[in-house]
């Protein structure tokens, strides 16, 4: 009896140190999951900080490089600007050259420029015709001129001229007279149902004691003739040479 209660007591002292131990090494467990969770809540404080850097750093490149493309495209603008108004000079430099400096052309009557452009309200078209002379000694040239529209039809050629397709008010302004150069314009109606495959400009310019009478036909592709009307930033600009002193226009 008195071993038993012997051994009743040591297991309960036993089980109480167990207990003991348990209690003491739940709670040092304990310490170290607070210690962590803090380290955690720590560390996702910080990333969240850290995110919302990143956030004000992204918008800010955003920014910057929204800027940055505007500027390019800005810039790149300009340029094309710059760049039409110096073919636009270069073009009235090469038109001026040739009319001060006419010893380095061949003499006579050139077709410096011609070109058409539909009037998408009306429905007609308008020409621009540019007429200069290239010889040193320069008198007055009179003469007529004609464009002709020539369509292909199951290879049958039908030919229009401007005479026929134009008013009689522009009909009568058929005609030059220069000593420098010329711009003739006017409007034209082509047939709805007519293709046109080339357009033919003829010159025939009047002889006179100065000068022996001249023909000249010019031939322009009708396609080419209109996608290169479609873009007029290089073509030369005759209205500001109203005020120059080697001009000698005259409208009929």
């Amino acid at each position: 009896m008195r071993r038993l209660r012997k051994s009743v007591i040591k297991w309960v002292v036993v089980a109480m140190i167990c207990l003991l131990l348990g209690f003491l090494l739940g709670k040092f467990k304990q310490g170290i999951l607070v210690d962590s969770l803090s380290l955690m809540k720590a560390d996702l404080q910080t990333i969240s900080l850290d995110k919302v850097e990143l956030s004000k750093q992204l918008a800010r490149i955003d920014a910057e490089l929204m800027t940055e493309q505007q500027t390019v495209m800005q810039l790149t603008q300009e340029n094309k600007k710059l760049n039409d108004e110096l073919n636009v000079s270069l073009n009235k430099l090469y038109f001026y050259e040739r009319v001060v400096s006419p010893e380095s052309q061949p003499s006579g009557v050139k077709i410096y420029s011609f070109s058409v452009l539909k009037n998408e309200l009306t429905g007609q078209w308008d020409y621009e015709l540019v007429l200069m002379q290239t010889q040193k000694d320069r008198r007055f040239l009179t003469g007529k001129f004609d464009i002709t529209f020539a369509a292909v039809d199951n290879e049958d050629v039908q030919n229009s001229s401007l005479s026929s397709l134009s008013s009689l008010n522009e009909t009568a302004k058929l005609s030059f007279k220069f000593k420098y150069f010329q711009t003739m314009k006017g409007t034209f109606i082509l047939p709805p149902e007519m293709l046109v495959d080339e357009a033919i400009v003829q010159l025939n310019v009047a002889g006179n004691r100065w000068h022996k009478a001249q023909q000249i036909i010019h031939q322009y592709d009708w396609q080419t003739l209109i996608a290169d009307d479609q873009d007029d930033s290089t073509q030369l600009d005759l209205d500001d040479a109203k005020d120059n002193e080697i001009v000698d226009q005259i409208d009929l």
